[in-house]
């Protein structure tokens, strides 16, 4: 094998580099490996125990009456920091008597400090579990224990946060109206119209972080996880569903153009990642879901076809986390297209291999592609360097646009544009004019591109 390369025949058509993949818990947790250690894709590298506490959001830009820009400089605690109820965590100085404060309206940690947004995102602090709650409702409202159900706001199963009122007997401005307030925050397990209670649990789950990827663990994240490096080859889609998981490749389509029909797919490709040509049917793909297909690598499907058969509603900017059992990655988009050359001659000559994939998209704050990643643990000469974002963009190269409203798009560089320029918002940034495959012509950032 030559340095840095798959071959197909005589032909080559893939590189081999270094791919370093972080793998991280949301919060401080256990790390179960050590640096030098050897990983499979399903070998725990980290977990947590948790109690898993409810999200407060706060509008705090526009409680402090600043934009939301401003946000990071007027915070007093950093997201990781644990803080209590009233603690105050941001502050605005605005003249004299202009200053404005924000408590923490619980115990916590701080997860995110949007500057985009606004917002402070705050999770209730997690521990071990605790017993469950329960508090009589029905005295609390005045009511008979088997009229309860009839002035609960939250039912059974549902998150209620700590204040919140989740029973009321009689109208908002009614003097005599009655409430129930939570004590705890949780999940209402149980409404008891004998005894009038309700009881309130705040369930304990482990949380564990796999290596996803086959390879060697590089480096250790204290108390979070680890990053885990393999030699491998990596090919990216335009969108993608469905969470991180793994299996052989085996190619069910003898060209980019040909279509994936529902027959093709068999027994034996339970548990396998399935490789199409330019288009899956809707058949084909509720047959992928039904016969236990682990990954299916498609040009394109049509978007209701991929809703309807996977039964599944799309997110709106990021998708990953749907609750499937099956991941789908599309290398063209929407549509009927054929699956691009490369990518399909690239994903023939790694039938048989395992391959990880994973089929998170984000096309908003940063783009965020579906991705396919075969290890070649064998190979022992020099890998390439990784191709991302080039700086150093030429004429004449080809490129996808992976950002909005181009999103997937294909095309070469016909200009370079030296002076920065007013994009959409309002911002002046670098950008390059590309010819699209379909003919037009488009000026887009200079970030939005990345080299086919």
């Amino acid at each position: 094998m030559a340095v840095s390369s798959v071959y197909s025949g005589d032909s080559q058509v893939g590189r081999i580099e270094l791919i370093r993949k972080v793998r991280r818990l949301p919060l401080p947790g256990e790390v179960l490996v050590k640096k030098g250690d050897r990983v499979l894709p399903d070998t725990p590298v980290a977990k947590i125990a948790l109690r898993p506490g409810i999200p407060w959001v706060i509008p705090a830009a526009r409680l402090l009456g600043i934009e939301p820009s401003e946000l990071g400089k007027c915070m007093l605690k950093n997201v990781g920091d644990r803080v209590k109820t009233q603690d105050i965590i941001a502050r605005a100085e605005q003249g004299l008597y202009g200053r404005k404060e924000i408590g923490s309206p619980t115990d916590g940690v701080i997860e995110d400090v949007s500057s985009r947004s606004g917002r402070i995102t705050i999770r209730e602090e997690f521990g071990r579990e605790e017993p469950p709650i329960t508090f009589d409702v029905a005295f609390e409202i005045k009511c008979k224990p088997e009229e309860l159900p009839n002035h609960m706001l939250r039912q059974v199963g549902q998150e209620v946060k700590k204040g919140q009122m989740i029973a009321k007997k009689g109208e908002a401005q009614a003097f005599f109206t009655k409430t129930a307030i939570a004590p705890v925050s949780g999940i209402i397990s149980k409404i008891c119209t004998e005894t009038g209670k309700v009881t309130i649990a705040r369930p304990f789950k482990e949380v564990v972080v796999n290596a996803y990827v086959q390879g060697t663990v590089s480096q250790i994240i204290e108390n979070r996880g680890c990053i885990v490096d393999t030699t491998g080859v990596r090919l990216n889609g335009v969108f993608g569903l469905g969470r991180e998981t793994y299996g052989e490749l085996k190619m069910l389509c003898s060209s980019p153009d040909q279509v994936l029909e529902a027959d093709m797919i068999t027994e034996d490709c339970r548990d396998k990642i399935i490789v199409g040509g330019s288009f899956a049917t809707n058949e084909a793909l509720s047959r992928a879901l039904d016969i236990g297909v682990k990954g299916v690598i498609t040009g394109t499907v049509n978007y209701f076809n991929l809703t309807q058969s996977l039964g599944v509603k799309l997110g709106v900017g990021i998708t990953g986390q749907e609750d499937i059992d099956i991941t789908v990655i599309l290398m063209e988009g929407f549509g009927h297209l054929s699956m691009r050359k490369e990518a399909f001659e690239i994903l023939a000559s790694l039938e048989g291999r395992m391959a990880s994939i994973n089929g998170a998209t984000q096309i908003r704050a940063g783009a965020i592609r579906p991705e396919i990643i075969a290890p070649f643990e064998d190979f022992e000469d020099e890998p390439a360097k990784p191709v991302q974002f080039d700086p150093d963009l030429r004429v004449g190269m080809d490129v996808r646009i992976i950002n909005e409203p181009y999103f997937g798009a294909t095309g070469r560089i016909c200009e370079i544009i030296r002076e920065p320029v007013a994009i959409e918002t309002e911002a002046r940034v670098p950008v390059v004019k590309v010819a699209l495959r379909d003919g037009n012509e488009v000026v887009v950032p200079r970030a939005n591109v990345e080299l086919l």
